[in-house]
């Protein structure tokens, strides 16, 4: 960078951290009245409003009491085992013991996907 360029650059930098610096001398407190032209600015202070918040008036408000509800649990009776299942399982059992040729794996995977197929259908 040349020196010119330099000597004004810090110029303008010195310009502005001086006009930072003294930025909080002019703020003012209240608000301005008046005009700088006939003498001295003053400044004054709106006068403070005062609100006046009444308390809430809360009344007794009566209490019901109700007798608490009764429930009655329902009797829990195991699901049947529907014939529909149990046909599912021996027909994936004996499709899946065909198709394997007599794999067991294969056997129980065809057992149980023809259980959930029958159960699925008995509904």
């Amino acid at each position: 960078m040349k020196t010119n360029k330099f000597r004004l650059l810090s110029v303008a930098g010195l310009a502005v951290s001086a006009l930072l610096a003294a930025a909080p001398v002019l703020a003012h407190d209240g608000y301005r009245y008046g005009h700088v032209r006939y003498g001295a600015p003053y400044f004054a202070h709106p006068g403070h409003r005062v609100v006046v918040v009444r308390p809430a008036v809360v009344y007794p408000v009566p209490v019901y009491y109700a007798p608490a509800p009764v429930y009655y649990a329902a009797p829990v009776y195991p699901a049947p085992i529907a014939a529909a299942t149990v046909g599912g399982a021996i027909a994936g059992a004996a499709i899946g013991g065909i198709v394997s040729h007599g794999r067991p794996g294969a056997i129980v995977a065809g057992s149980l996907i023809g259980a959930v197929v029958g159960n699925g259908l008995a509904r």
